[in-house]
């Protein structure tokens, strides 16, 4: 024995757990750590040959290595049949453990993220009782190694199948999938047992749109059969309502036909929404028209016949399509992941998550075409395209432009990026990349040198929170002076932008005319991205006061970091394209002046209906009441600008919807979109903006107690989950504590009161009466 254990730390470099005699798991105290198990050759033969009736376990975190472990052999198979996974091929591919018959252990190889699982079936004949079919274990835990003696059995522990001295494998590709993404298939393993009576997992379907007239999509689905559509672009069958994706990188099964018609995907690498079932119509729609729901709605009416009615709205049935898939992303638990209970989703009112008219073909190209779902960013892209394309052309008789700023705010990996492809894409393929600028300014005469060659432009900036912080710092006079023309240029829209001032009399007379060029009516589109962090850290009040925040329609996603799916292309659709081109090119008259700096278009005038006025009103009085409110908070500022947005927005929304006037309908939808995001902004600010280090801390303190609930967090606790207070020491801790008791009422209590064992003194929001 002593041998063998010898060769487990020399040749394979395990780390071992000593486990006493007659027993299957160690009881030293902390044996998940490293440094308390045996590594070393000599202390392991050393240790065996004092104890040769003690056990042996291979630590598997430390070691790098993993097991599946199988209980139930028959069950096993079934399962993997189903994930079109070869049982045989996999229990001859690695080292087997043996201690018991129809049970087994394979070792592999572990990557170092990957934690244990398990799956249990319930008992046939008996569902209240249940078993275990296999586990996939990992991580700070331990499985016997021969020749220890099975306690049960009384007989030694042996190896079987491919020698642990030919090299330990690496774990096969769909088994790695599956451990790594359990949450969701876990369901889809429970369904597979074949005793059992309901189906736990059952993926929300997604409605089907309602009309007096024959939906296209309707008539699709019913008439096509979804296997043979499967099985036509693909999708391998391996069992009875499973498949294996054409997409799939991985090898396993992951793809599940329901009885009904519809099939749901876990697959990243497919293109659809990986928490709804799809149907035949969403299936073709993204193999044949690559998510471009506009030609799919039309060819599929062509080739069905659905309605010789020609006002039947095609293009309306492809936009509630689309307006749906949005919902659903938001608004859905995710499998697996968070639930809307547990998120802000749920509060966005349903309608915010589409835009009327044509342009919600620009929220359909940016949902196709992400890696990563953001309805909110897709929604401000879409308001951002209509933007650029009607800058300078186009007025509402308040002589209102179109220029809107916008910022969208998500984690490091969850997707806002993407916002900067799609306008990209979308002017490059109408025609209009003449109207893409820069990805951001360095000076106030970057800022003005750029209108000038392009007085209507939109400029994507990644990490604004960053160059805010920058601007913000000694010696960058020249980055503040560029957000200082940003703001300027904001109210210029109907004026004019000129240069600062400069003595020119030393200058050669080219030079000197450059600096006294103005910029009649600019028009800037403007899309920042940053993480909540970085922004938060970047502002203060003054940035409110100062009226540069007002300015921006701010979107704050609650979408944290999000796994992958597969790119995905997409095409404008036709509609959108001339819609972009029509807009940008727009002329007041017959003689189109032309668009340079100096001598700005003719625009058209788009007048507000009365009703749209009315809103106007009551939304003032609304914005009047709110202001005074916030008065006294540093917050009211935020008010400002909200009218002025929401009147430049229903201008685009109005011609998107192809109005000739601005109408309540418009005009309602852009009240309801400025005053949902300027609500939730000054919420954010006033939980998290702060003017210095110990203001900072305290809400960032505040926000984890009240996060925290009914469980409450101890200093302990705070120290680990916020580094602004783990970093102070205990008397500026107290202080933070002691001012929040003060200033927001939070209460220490001991839970553990009257109970035995050691006191909890813990922090609670609000008090527990």
């Amino acid at each position: 024995m002593s041998f063998q254990i010898e060769d487990y730390c020399s040749k394979l470099s395990w780390y071992l757990v000593t486990i006493p005699a007659g027993s299957k798991g160690p009881t030293r105290f902390g044996w998940q750590q490293p440094e308390k198990a045996l590594s070393d050759p000599d202390q392991a033969r050393l240790y065996y040959e004092q104890n040769p009736n003690h056990n042996v376990g291979l630590l598997h975190g430390a070691s790098g290595t993993c097991a599946i472990d199988i209980d139930n052999v028959e069950h096993t198979k079934i399962i993997f049949e189903h994930l079109g996974i070869d049982f045989s091929e996999l229990m001859q591919s690695a080292p087997q453990i043996i201690g018991r018959e129809n049970r087994g252990k394979l070792i592999f190889k572990a990557p170092p993220d990957l934690i244990t699982h398990k799956i249990s079936w319930p008992v046939e004949g008996d569902p209240r009782k249940t078993e275990v079919v296999f586990e996939l274990r990992a991580g700070s835990v331990q499985d016997v190694l021969p020749p220890s003696i099975h306690p049960d059995t009384g007989r030694p522990y042996e190896w079987a199948g491919r020698s642990i001295f030919d090299g330990i494998p690496e774990l096969p590709p769909q088994i790695l999938t599956l451990w790594r993404e359990w949450d969701k298939f876990r369901p889809q393993l429970m369904d597979i047992c074949p005793w059992k009576k309901k189906a736990e997992f059952q993926p929300t379907r997604k409605p089907r749109p309602k009309s007096d007239s024959t939906s296209v999509i309707d008539a699709f689905n019913d008439a096509h059969d979804m296997h043979t559509l499967m099985v036509q672009y693909g999708y391998k069958p391996t069992s009875k309502g499973r498949y294996l994706s054409p997409n799939s990188t991985s090898g396993l099964a992951g793809v599940k036909l329901f009885d009904d018609g519809r099939a749901y995907s876990h697959h990243a690498s497919d293109p659809f929404d990986n928490a709804h079932t799809f149907d035949a119509f969403e299936l073709w729609l993204q193999f044949e028209h690559m998510g471009n729901v506009q030609k799919a709605v039309k060819e599929a009416a062509q080739i069905l016949n659905v309605t010789q009615d020609e006002e039947y709205d095609l293009d309306k049935e492809a936009i509630e399509h689309g307006a749906r898939v949005a919902k659903n992303i938001m608004s859905t638990p995710k499998i697996g992941g968070y639930s809307q209970e547990t998120t802000e989703l749920g509060r966005i009112p349903e309608h915010l998550l589409s835009v009327p008219g044509v342009l919600q073909d620009v929220v359909n190209y940016y949902t196709v075409s992400a890696i990563k779902p953001q309805p909110q960013f897709a929604v401000q892209c879409a308001i951002a395209f209509g933007s650029v394309a009607m800058g300078r052309r186009w007025v509402t008789d308040q002589r209102n432009f179109s220029s809107l700023y916008f910022l969208n705010i998500g984690e490091t990996g969850s997707g806002k990026e993407h916002t900067k492809t799609v306008i990209e894409e979308l002017l490059e393929q109408s025609g209009l990349d003449e109207l893409i600028g820069p990805a951001g300014y360095t000076s106030s005469a970057g800022v003005l040198s750029t209108l000038t060659k392009k007085p209507t432009h939109v400029s994507v900036i990644d990490e604004l929170g960053r160059q805010l912080k920058a601007a913000s710092a000694k010696g960058m006079q020249h980055k503040a002076d560029a957000i200082t023309a940003i703001m300027e240029c904001f109210g210029r829209q109907d004026g004019t932008l000129r240069q600062q001032g400069y003595a020119t009399n030393t200058m050669k007379s080219a030079d000197a005319e450059k600096l006294e060029k103005v910029v009649k009516r600019p028009s800037l589109t403007l899309v920042g991205m940053s993480t909540p962090s970085e922004f938060m850290q970047a502002i203060g009040g003054g940035d409110v006061a100062s009226g540069l925040l007002n300015r921006f329609i701010i979107v704050k996603s609650e979408i944290g970091v999000q796994m992958s799916q597969k790119k995905r292309r997409s095409t404008i659709s036709d509609r959108l394209a001339t819609w972009a081109k029509d807009h940008a090119n727009a002329n007041e008259g017959d003689l189109d002046t032309g668009n340079s700096h100096d001598m700005p278009p003719h625009p058209l005038e788009v007048a507000f209906t009365q009703e749209a006025e009315d809103l106007l009103r009551e939304y003032e009085q609304r914005l009047v009441n709110a202001i005074k409110k916030e008065t006294g908070t540093g917050l009211e500022a935020m008010y400002n600008r909200s009218r002025e947005i929401a009147m430049r927005l229903s201008l685009i929304i109005a011609r998107s919807m192809g109005q000739d006037e601005i109408g309540s309908d418009a005009m309602q939808w852009s009240i309801d979109y400025v005053d949902h995001y300027a609500i939730q902004t000054i919420e954010m600010f006033r939980s998290n903006m702060s003017e210095g280090p110990f203001e900072a801390a305290c809400k960032a303190v505040y926000a984890r107690i009240e996060k925290a609930g009914l469980t409450g967090l101890t200093e302990r606790e705070l120290a680990r989950s916020v580094s602004a207070f783990a970093n102070m020491d205990r008397r500026r801790r107290a202080d933070i504590l002691d001012a929040l008791q003060t200033d927001r009422g939070i209460e220490c209590r001991n839970q553990n009161e009257g109970a035995k064992g050691r006191p909890r003194f813990a922090y609670f929001s609000p008090p527990i009466n």
